[in-house]
Parts: structure tokens; sequence; C-alpha cells
């Protein structure tokens, strides 16, 4: 399907956002946006609006708009809506975890242990992001997996800036998600969600 200029300018803006590349010490203009994507100043309105509502900005009256920054509530509250939805999800999936979605989520870690090596950490950060989203859509529950991805792309930039670039993070995180993959593989429910328990513990522990 074919997205909209909307769609178009939104999904644009937000990975230039979560990427770093639009400057959060200085206010924007929509119309610079606009020039920046290259698009008609109406969908990046509509698209600005969008995201200040998910808050990765904040339109100031007057003055222009601000990319924004996590607060350190914001973190834990996101950790916190994380801890309870990931593990459940895990619980939900494991019963019919597949053999091809095992086969899906080995390919995504085989290429996370040659990001770890090679030590690309955007590249490692974006595949771990694919791996988590490919879980909350097994889920098959719409309003779950919106959340869970809203909440995913707000600790994108934690992520890559504070924890894969501790020494022998993305290592570790590796480890991890095979525990949590053969706890899938395995159709465990309990051990499924104490596996991704430890993961977002472990990952929660490095930002504190």
């Amino acid at each position: 399907m074919r997205k909209t200029k909307n769609a178009n300018a939104y999904d644009t803006l937000k990975n230039l956002i979560l990427q770093e590349k639009i400057d959060s010490g200085k206010l924007h203009s929509t119309s610079a946006l606009a020039d920046l994507i290259n698009m008609g100043r109406a969908p990046v309105v509509d698209a600005v609006k969008r995201l200040e509502s998910e808050g990765f900005l904040s339109i100031l009256p007057h003055q222009g708009i601000m990319i924004r920054e996590m607060t350190v509530q914001e973190m834990r509250q996101i950790n916190e809506t994380r801890f309870v939805l990931e593990t459940y999800i895990m619980g939900q999936i494991a019963p019919s975890f597949s053999a091809e979605d095992a086969r899906e989520l080995e390919k995504c870690i085989k290429e996370m242990e040659k990001c770890a090596e090679e030590e690309k950490y955007y590249d490692f950060i974006v595949l771990d992001h694919e791996m988590h989203t490919y879980l909350y859509d097994l889920c098959e529950n719409a309003y779950m997996i919106d959340i869970m991805k809203n909440l995913r792309d707000r600790i994108f930039t934690v992520g890559y800036k504070i924890v894969v670039r501790r020494e022998g993070r993305m290592i570790t995180t590796v480890q991890e998600h095979k525990a949590i993959l053969k706890a899938l593989e395995q159709r465990d429910p309990q051990m499924a969600a104490e596996a991704m328990r430890i993961h977002l513990t472990n990952g929660w522990n490095l930002i504190f």
C-alpha cells in the first residue's frame, strides 16, 4: 500500500529524530523541517502534531519546535511499562511459537553478533529493535503492539547512546536474546517471561 504524504512526512521526521539528525539544542520552524525533508508544509504540520502527541518533540507557541530529551522519570515509567507488557507477551506467544519464527530470530541474532564483532552500534540497536518488534507482532493484539512499538521508539536513542556502547553489552545482549529464543523454542511461557525479565533488568541497570 502506498503511503500518504502525511505518513511519509511522519516516518521521515521520526527516523531523523531517532538517528539524532535533527539538533535537539535549538528551535526549528515547520518550514525548516519541510525543507529538510523536501516536502510540503501541510504534511509536516500533521507529522509534527503527531510526534508531539507521542512525546518526541514539543511545539512552543510563537517560538518553534524543540526535539525533546527524555527525563529520568519518563525512562523509569517506560521501563516499568515494558517490564509488565513484554514479559506478558512472552508468556502469550510461547505456546504457539513456530519453527519459522525461530528461524527469523536466529537470523536476526546472527546479524547482531556480526555487528557486535565489528562494533557497529547503530546497526546493532536497529536489529535489536527489529527483534523485539517481531515478538510484539506475534501476540496479535493490535493495541498492545502499538503501545510497545511506540515505547521502543521512545527509548531508541537511549539504547543507542547509553546501553549498547557499554563495554561488552552487545555480546551480553546477544546471549540474553539467545536465552529468550531457547525458552520460546521450548514453548515454555514462564521460562520465556523470565528470560525477557532478565534481559530488560540488565539493560535498565546499565542506565542507572
